[in-house]
């Protein structure tokens, strides 16, 4: 049954996609660490404002290649003809949004699930990651560290 393949399909992005995010997330607090100087006043704040930026962007970035990794397994196993349908696909599934004017064929519509389930998660792990360091900032507050 094709069900097993789908999970299969499902397990492996999962990973991948999460062992990709935890990489391009302990690499930025690496960096974060070293580019974090006691800072005040005027320069503080863009200091912080950089940071928070550049963070975003980079988060944002691995989004996307996330939902780039998505696409072309779409067009491997056969379920999209061309990356741009599977690239708005997988964009529209991975948000969550699900436009649900493209959609993936009967035999494979276990893997929309799995990519919003993925993207949920990872979007979560983004968030809690830039909490943390606008906290560790003290954005607002004391002094940071």
């Amino acid at each position: 049954m094709i069900y097993s393949e789908e999970l299969v399909i499902s397990a492996v992005m999962i990973a991948a996609t999460v062992f990709f995010h935890a990489v391009v997330i302990a690499a930025t607090a690496a960096i974060f660490r070293a580019a974090t100087k006691k800072v005040w006043g005027p320069m503080r704040f863009l200091r912080d404002l950089a940071i928070l930026t550049i963070l975003s962007l980079i988060l944002m970035a691995a989004h996307l290649v996330e939902i780039a990794g998505w696409a072309i397994v779409f067009v491997k196993i056969g379920a999209f003809a061309a990356l741009e349908p599977s690239l708005y696909f997988s964009a529209s599934a991975y948000t969550t949004l699900g436009f649900g004017d493209v959609l993936l064929p009967d035999e494979w519509r276990l893997l929309g699930g799995a990519i919003a389930a993925n993207g949920f998660l990872l979007f979560g792990l983004s968030a809690a990651f830039l909490f943390e360091i606008a906290a560790r900032l003290r954005l607002g507050g004391e002094r940071a560290r």
